[in-house]
């Protein structure tokens, strides 16, 4: 068993995030779990790949654990990966090599303000053990005492990448949690202008999709005024299709299968599609349309007069209006909002720099309603 252990000793904490450190790792089962280059993230000079998993079998099933009280428990059942500085011999799995063989009590700790992990012992270290703060060792005499890393989490906490400064470049290590903490799930919010729709919305309109098996009358869709039906929906991060129904499946859209909208899959279905990489709360779509009503209004009763120009647009669009601008939103065509910003004038401009050339929705929040008009990137 891997009983070889780093650590008895109790450290008290002053910036310690536990839920983003606490836990058991290994390697990451991916290209680039360990390398080098030049300057922080640049792993250029080398780097592992898939076939490693096997090459390097004894270093990717090592594992660390940081447990609640600060200590540090380095498990390498008996075999790890060696560099010939450790064992005179060509690199290769072998038996660990004092001190970086996980005897020696170790602890650890983590600024969070800094976003720092210090591992403290001799030998402790995590990815390699010749790297050190501005060095590498070529000799297990020279071991150290303590190393710093700076750290990034992703994937929900379940990855943690290192980065340590050795002096002439950087070396990156990213490990995953052996057991994965639940991510909660983005939530979207779906909305449909139904205030063109000819037909009897009195049985209700509906939320239809890949995420619930198009399940017909099992999401329906609340109104909340002027013909805007809207529902908010916990999804993984995933690519869904969907469209929206009147009555179950009485009735259900039909779209251009070119529009923006539609997913390009060439099958007998014309569904819209969304990526859903985090909450988003979804531009009000025309039934039937991958844009707003022709009316170009959420509020009916809005008497405001918009102005955009120029448009098509480069750089940015100015806006003008006989009323007072409250706000303005900037959306894509699937509905994703990409730019926002707060005004209190009868004129506003937003910047288009960094967005890819098309067609994006603009809704203007003014004092007598909300206008949404189509703009031309070039």
């Amino acid at each position: 068993m891997k009983n070889i252990y780093l650590g008895i000793v109790m450290i008290l904490f002053n910036t310690v995030s536990f839920s983003q450190v606490v836990g058991t790792w290994k390697l990451a089962d991916q290209d680039g779990a360990m390398g080098v280059g030049p300057s922080k993230g640049d792993i250029s000079w080398f780097s592992t790949n898939l076939d490693d998993l096997i090459g390097r079998y004894c270093h990717f099933d090592d594992s660390i654990t940081f447990d609640e009280s600060g200590e540090m428990f380095h498990y390498m059942d008996g075999n790890t990966w060696l560099e010939e500085w450790q064992s005179a011999i060509l690199d290769d799995c072998g038996s660990p090599v004092y001190p970086h063989d996980g005897s020696v009590a170790a602890t650890w700790s983590f600024n969070a303000t800094t976003s720092e992990l210090t591992v403290n012992g001799l030998g402790a270290h995590m990815g390699l053990p010749k790297v050190i703060n501005g060095a590498e060792i070529n000799d297990p005499a020279d071991a150290v005492s303590s190393i710093t890393y700076e750290v990034t989490f992703a994937n929900g906490n379940n990855i943690m990448i290192l980065d340590i400064n050795f002096g002439p470049g950087y070396w990156r290590f990213v490990y995953q949690r052996t057991d994965a903490l639940n991510i909660a799930n983005p939530n979207i919010t779906f909305r449909v202008n139904m205030s063109e729709y000819a037909g009897n919305l009195a049985n209700g309109v509906y939320l239809n999709g890949s995420f619930n098996s198009w399940c017909g009358s099992c999401a329906p869709m609340t109104a909340i005024g002027n013909g805007i039906y809207e529902l908010t929906v916990e999804l993984p991060v995933s690519t869904i299709q969907y469209k929206f129904t009147v009555d179950g499946w009485m009735d259900q859209e039909f779209l251009d299968p070119s529009a923006s909208c539609v997913d390009p899959i060439a099958d007998e279905f014309d569904n819209r599609f969304y990526e859903v990489t985090g909450d988003a709360v979804l531009t009000a779509v025309c039934f039937g349309s991958c844009e707003a009503c022709e009316t170009g209004s959420l509020n009916e009763n809005s008497q405001a007069n918009i102005n955009l120009y120029p448009n098509p647009a480069t750089n940015h669009i100015s806006i003008k209006s006989d009323e007072l601008i409250l706000s303005v939103e900037l959306a894509d065509l699937s509905g994703k909002q990409v730019r926002f910003s707060m005004t209190n004038a009868t004129e506003s401009s937003m910047s288009l720099q960094g967005l890819e050339n098309g067609v994006y929705l603009l809704k203007v929040n003014s004092e007598k309603g909300s206008s949404v008009k189509q703009i031309f990137k070039n």
